[in-house]
């Protein structure tokens, strides 16, 4: 959490939190101040939220949380708590809506008896009563409440450069517990969601509520309102992440929480840790989407395919990866091989026509459904940009990105080396060299594509792979990168001090280097006299590896050779196939929590640089 969130909070943030005088709405607060968030805990009973306020001098936070009286059904209220903050921080960063009513009254003898019954489902039917009365007031509370205080409150939120709205929601609001088939398409239908289709869906609900229709129309029978309040507040937030693109806003269901009402499964603590880590997102974070805990979850029911049934521990929950450069050879392999272990990949390739044709391939393997297609030039930030924003929108997260989209940097007679089945790698004699012609502009290309291009990518994923719980970073690297093949005395030891080593370090090599190569003296200063913009790159790459994982060090991350694999690169003259040269990258990117980070590694075994 400090990691994820230390950027957000480098200056002093403001909350709201509302339905915070007791239990998890008080331990929200708790650890919104402990991360140094200025807090303005809210409760309608202004008696008890004085009280709760008391209670948290006890952690020494009391200069970091105020106290005001808020009744979400009240108007001035509302008001009054907006005036407030404008008065005393002239803006607000994170709203969390915490408060919420059941609409129900429950037998709380029958469910602390069910409750203690091991494997048997709570029959909430048989405990439970709901009147019209209380579903008019859950609605109420819960959704138009929730959209009050979001409207008030707006105005502040986008006056912060990083505003963030959590909905307290639940999976009762899934639409698999709607049921009713007219609301579940219309609350399905995001290109056509607006305000006024879910302000139709509610007041046709309230109607049959009140005529005793529910069943006859197909609505929940029991939880009524409270399933028909989250389904519309999980709508609403979409809508928001649409028309506010500025904002931050997810809904997210805590876990099932002890309560002063519930036994539950989850401790307080527990249950509040999921809104305060969507409350401190990094910059570049999902927004518009619906979390179970901490996980990506769906709004509606997700099918799961046999192949993920039987993915490892790593693969229980759906995965999501990105492998540049996949249009063919290792790397359309790479995607193929995730693909098979239940990953959802996101095949990218520069060319549109070429990525759009391999996609098509998948078709053969039964893999199709779980391979997208997405354009990408890995030296245009604004194509990378759009793949971010791509991601973030489908699947909220990454797990996984593969780097694998790289250039030579040079032109071979690939003619001769096919008439002359010349293996490429073995071959020492000088002459083979003069096969091989670089340029200036050629070193150029190959350092913005092998380096430059993985490093845009990484930075414009790393806040939505900061959202996974188990995210894994390769970067398909080479032996070349090696330092033995670096002559240069100076450029070797700026690699080899890992203390020391920064991207600014890197980047004065690389700078060092192609002013040589521009000025013809690359011999003279002792750097790589053949393919030696790629072996800068893949020298570079392997540095940069070791920084990323000194500095994320909840990420696996590490470079590889695959092995000299038949590939158009090399005129295919590997002595491996691109199945084995694969099977070397997808092993890594499927690495289990404990595995390695920062390090090089030559097929499948450790290597020194």
């Amino acid at each position: 959490m400090a990691e994820e969130a230390s950027t957000f909070l480098s200056t002093q943030r403001y909350a709201v939190v509302t339905g915070a005088n007791r239990g998890m709405g008080l331990e929200i607060c708790r650890q919104l101040a402990s991360n140094g968030v200025m807090v303005v805990l809210t409760a309608r009973d202004e008696k008890k939220g004085i009280e709760a306020l008391e209670k948290l001098k006890e952690n020494g936070l009391s200069h970091l949380v105020v106290f005001h009286q808020l009744d979400l059904l009240d108007p001035s209220t509302i008001s009054s708590l907006a005036d407030f903050i404008k008065t005393q921080f002239g803006r607000l960063d994170i709203l969390v809506n915490n408060a919420a009513i059941g609409g129900i009254t429950v037998d709380t003898e029958a469910l602390k008896a069910s409750e203690g019954r091991e494997g048997i489902e709570i029959d909430w039917k048989a405990i439970t009563n709901q009147t019209y009365s209380m579903g008019e007031k859950c609605l109420e509370t819960n959704y138009f409440g929730a959209k009050r205080i979001i409207q008030a409150l707006l105005p502040l939120l986008l006056l912060s450069d990083s505003p963030r709205i959590v909905n307290v929601s639940s999976t009762a609001g899934k639409l698999q517990y709607v049921s009713n088939e007219w609301a579940v398409g219309v609350l399905s239908d995001a290109e056509n969601l607006t305000e006024h289709n879910v302000d139709e869906i509610l007041t046709e609900f309230m109607k049959d509520f009140k005529e005793d229709q529910l069943e006859s129309k197909n609505w929940p029978t029991y939880l009524s309102a409270y399933i028909l309040s989250k389904a519309a507040m999980n709508a609403y937030t979409r809508i928001l992440a649409k028309t506010h693109s500025h904002l931050m806003i997810n809904c997210v269901c805590p876990g099932y929480v002890k309560t002063n009402s519930y036994a539950g499964l989850l401790t307080v603590e527990e249950g509040a840790s999921s809104p305060v880590r969507l409350a401190l997102l990094p910059q570049g974070g999902p927004s518009g989407v619906f979390f179970s805990q901490k996980e990506v979850s769906s709004f509606s029911p997700i099918l799961i395919s046999s192949t993920m049934a039987e993915a490892s521990t790593f693969l229980a929950t759906r995965r999501y990866a990105v492998v540049t450069g996949a249009n063919r050879g290792m790397g359309f392999e790479i995607c193929r091989q995730l693909a098979s272990k239940g990953v959802m990949v996101v095949m990218t390739a520069r060319d549109e026509k070429k990525g759009i044709e391999a996609l098509e391939k998948f078709k053969e393997f039964g893999l199709s459904e779980l391979v997208m297609f997405h354009q990408l030039d890995v030296v245009d930030p604004s194509s990378v940009a759009s793949l971010a924003h791509f991601i973030k929108i489908q699947f909220g997260k990454l797990d996984i990105l593969v780097n694998n989209a790289a250039i030579t940097g040079i032109i071979v007679d690939s003619d001769f080396v096919r008439l002359t089945e010349i293996d490429l790698k073995a071959a020492k004699l000088k002459w083979v060299h003069h096969l091989m012609t670089q340029t200036y502009s050629l070193g150029e290309e190959c350092l913005e594509i092998n380096y430059y291009g993985v490093k845009r990518m990484i930075e414009a994923l790393i806040p939505l792979l900061d959202f996974s719980d188990s995210p894994r970073i390769v970067n398909v690297s080479s032996s070349s990168g090696k330092l033995k093949f670096l002559p240069n005395e100076w450029a070797k030891g700026v690699f080899l001090d890992d203390e020391s080593l920064t991207e600014e370090r890197i980047e004065a090599v690389l700078n060092k280097f192609m002013k040589d190569f521009k000025e013809g003296e690359l011999e003279a200063n002792c750097w790589p006299s053949s393919l030696s913009a790629y072996t800068l790159a893949k020298a570079s790459l392997n540095a940069y590896t070791k920084i990323l994982a000194k500095r994320h060090k909840q990420f696996i991350v590490n470079s590889v050779c695959p092995g000299y694999v038949k590939t158009d690169m090399n005129c295919n003259t590997g002595n491996l196939t691109v199945e084995e040269g694969g099977e070397n990258i997808v092993r890594l990117a499927l690495l289990p929590e404990d595995g390695p980070s920062g390090l090089f590694f030559f097929q499948k075994e450790v290597s020194p640089l």
